[in-house]
């Protein structure tokens, strides 16, 4: 038999609006707390499912918020992953749903026109956006169209709209601070790719480290793996056949970092004796790496939770607090760095 929340309300012995309120957890301060228990309770015993067209007609809202990725298959990547796993807890617990949505991986191609399309007739109630490959000038559009959107990572300068960002610029000059504090002064920077606004920050971090410390930058010294690791190992690769001097590697990204240490021992240098290795992301399956690597630890998972509460308060049209939400990276050191002894 299936219930509605008329047949709810009578059991109870509450209003419509009680029941509704309990449901779509909004307004609950208008509900005691044993009102909405017993509530609750009787949802539980009639395995109640709301009816997601009739919501949508009610609220004039899909309750899904979209995605974007640059590619369907950066989903079983770490760094996505552990985001989006952070965005979809807080949609379920908020009863929205979560739709991916994909874009051709060249920069600066567009989200696909059925995608678009999808935003425009508010099939979906806001996008996150996870992608640095959707032009400025597409999200520049929502977001004068007023349609609720917000980024990850990534901000468009001048420009107020919502993001939740890691602090990239001082993780790369933590690292690049305590390369040096060991006495490195030759450090390469493995960039993903410097088209990336994060990487653009990461590069000031590093450069600003090197400044503060009397040491001259060298554009040769900065390379691009492209988050990829046999891009990465190629780059480390031919910049060793360049017999240039260096004793340390600062990665934006584990995977890249991971690939710098291979590269590194396939051409008789030890890590950390000859060359020290630092990542990025401090990413939960790279710690077992030989040796343990020095990263940036960056909390995921809370930025994923976090964008999620965001596009849902300006979906609802509740103030922000702040427009850029801003999360502090910490270094882990491990086994990967030593002092320099060259």
């Amino acid at each position: 038999m299936a219930y509605t929340c008329k047949d709810i309300a009578k059991k109870a012995g509450v209003s419509i609006s009680t029941v509704s309120r309990v449901l779509n957890k909004k307004d609950l301060h208008k509900v005691g707390g044993k009102t909405r228990g017993k509530v609750e309770k009787i949802i539980k015993q009639m395995k109640y499912t709301p009816n997601i067209i009739a919501r949508s007609l009610v609220s004039k809202k899909s309750f899904s918020v979209a995605v974007a990725l640059e590619d369907f298959k950066d989903v079983v990547g770490p760094y996505f992953s552990q985001i989006i796993s952070g965005i979809a807890y807080v949609l379920q617990e908020k009863g929205y749903y979560l739709q991916l949505l994909g874009t051709v991986s060249a920069r600066n191609k567009p989200l696909s026109q059925h995608y678009l399309q999808a935003i425009k007739e508010r099939r979906v109630d806001g996008v996150i956006i996870l992608s640095e490959a959707i032009n400025e000038k597409e999200i520049l559009s929502l977001w004068k169209e007023k349609f609720p959107v917000l980024l990850v990572n990534r901000y468009i300068r001048g420009k107020e709209i919502p993001s939740v960002l890691m602090d990239n610029e001082k993780g790369l000059y933590d690292v690049t601070s305590e390369l040096i504090k060991l006495g490195h002064r030759k450090i390469v920077f493995m960039a993903g790719s410097l088209k990336y606004q994060l990487d653009q920050d990461r590069l000031n971090g590093y450069k600003k480290a090197l400044k503060e410390n009397n040491i001259e930058f060298d554009g040769q010294y900065v390379l691009e793996g492209f988050f990829k690791y046999e891009n990465t190992a190629e780059a480390l690769k031919d910049f060793i056949s360049q017999e240039k001097k260096f004793s340390a590697v600062a990665a934006s990204d584990d995977v890249m970092a991971f690939a710098c240490i291979t590269t590194l021992k396939k051409n008789n240098l030890s890590v950390p004796e000859d060359v020290s290795v630092t990542g990025f992301n401090d990413m939960l399956f790279l710690p077992a790496v030989n040796p343990t690597l020095t990263s940036v630890k960056v909390p995921l998972i809370e930025m994923g939770k976090e964008a999620a509460m965001k596009i849902l308060k300006i979906i609802d049209k509740k103030q922000i607090p702040e427009i850029a939400t801003v999360f502090k990276p910490q270094l882990i050191k491990r086994q990967s760095i030593s002092s320099c002894t060259g």
